[in-house]
């Protein structure tokens, strides 16, 4: 796994957090967006047609809805609307931001996790088995879910499955969603700015 390091501080970069030990993913910063641009009608319908096959499930925006494409350092192309990043690339797939999700545009399989694994999940940390309380049947293996709280029922990060819905009920131990994006990443304060 390559990475990126800062001399200065000595640091890692991995995933869309600053780290001095690697955990996650290779990405670019964030904020370094290029080839920024304003998508033709035919450009944004291919584009919500690839990312709705992608993920079996209905983007809902409204037709008048001006998307942006962007592409990061690494080639990884995302949608912006509203200067809010909406969707990305990562290793070939499309995944939703917390923010698509939070304001209603994508609903994707959930796996809800107890009160206790907050923190770690809002940390970048992958979902183990044992604080998971319930699982949406729509769950696939290899497939991109959203964590939510069980408390308020919140998106806390996205992610990809490595199991099935029944599988990962039957399970009782170890590492069963890969998180990929969560709360207070570098692509969650984008939108903040």
């Amino acid at each position: 796994m390559k990475s990126l390091t800062d001399s200065a501080s000595n640091s890692v970069f991995v995933g869309f957090k600053r780290n001095t030990s690697p955990y996650l993913f290779d990405m670019p910063k964030i904020e370094r967006i290029k080839k920024r641009h304003l998508l033709k009608k035919r450009e944004q319908r291919e584009e919500i047609d690839r990312i709705e096959s992608d993920l079996g499930s209905s983007i809902g925006l409204d037709s008048k809805a001006k998307l942006e494409g962007g592409i990061l350092d690494d080639g990884s192309r995302i949608l912006l609307l509203n200067n809010e990043i909406l969707f990305f690339e990562h290793e070939g797939r499309n995944f939703p931001t917390l923010r698509a999700i939070l304001d209603g545009i994508i609903e994707i399989p959930t796996v809800t996790v107890d009160m206790g694994a907050v923190k770690f999940v809002v940390n970048g940390a992958d979902i183990m088995r044992p604080g998971i309380t319930k699982v949406d049947d729509s769950v696939s293996a290899n497939g991109i879910v959203a964590i939510v709280d069980e408390r308020h029922g919140k998106p806390l990060a996205v992610g990809v499955s490595k199991l099935a819905a029944s599988e990962l009920r039957a399970a009782t131990s170890g590492k069963v969603v890969k998180s990929i994006h969560h709360i207070n990443d570098d692509l969650w304060d984008f939108s903040k700015s």
